[in-house]
């Protein structure tokens, strides 16, 4: 007796798998600004509303899959055009001074070698979403920014509470993370 040859089963089921989640839900988010005024050193003083409707979110994510699924579809900073910002922050805190998580807190700055923009806007998005970051800064950074500019690019990272302790855990924390030496300035800002 021969066995009959039985063709492989075709199934419509859809997989189930259990996605692996992160500890907060993140938001992608983008601006384009206007490098006109950078290259001629004017102040441009823009309207709130009008630096509120320039900030667009890409999408949302609150599993590693998910965010997979949108960053390899990023762009990357070294590839994209000058007057351009990519966000990453914390649902629900949205990249704006006024946002209600944002109006005590603050930023760092730091001047970034063009060579180097997105392996270390790559570097700081894996520690936040990972976190990397000891608990304390982890709980207190609400989201990280890199522009593209023309001489320079920027990182900054925006943070809850704008204090004395705050700004050298933040300070020691960056530092050590994407290996700044000490000779290099960070440059601090209040938002209010």
């Amino acid at each position: 007796m021969s066995k009959k040859y039985q063709p492989a089963k075709i199934t419509t089921n859809k997989i189930n798998f259990n996605k692996t989640k992160l500890s907060q839900r993140y938001s992608f988010w983008y601006r384009v600004y206007d490098v006109y005024f950078e290259k001629a050193d004017i102040r441009k003083t823009i309207d709130r509303s009008e630096y509120v409707n320039q900030v667009k979110k890409i999408a949302e994510f609150d599993t590693i899959e998910d965010f997979w699924a949108i960053f390899q579809h990023l762009r990357k900073p070294d590839s994209s055009f000058e007057g351009i910002e990519f966000q990453l922050f914390k649902n629900p805190v949205k990249p704006i001074w006024e946002d209600e998580n944002n109006i005590n807190g603050g930023s760092v700055s730091i001047k970034l070698n063009k060579d180097f923009t997105t392996i270390i806007w790559e570097e700081m998005v894996f520690a936040i979403i990972g976190d990397v970051l000891p608990k304390e800064l982890q709980e207190e950074i609400n989201g990280i920014v890199i522009t593209r500019k023309s001489d320079y690019n920027t990182l900054e990272i925006w943070f809850k509470h704008y204090d004395e302790k705050t700004k050298k855990e933040i300070d020691s924390g960056i530092r050590e993370l994407i290996q700044i030496p000490p000779e290099v300035n960070l440059y601090f800002q209040k938002f209010f």
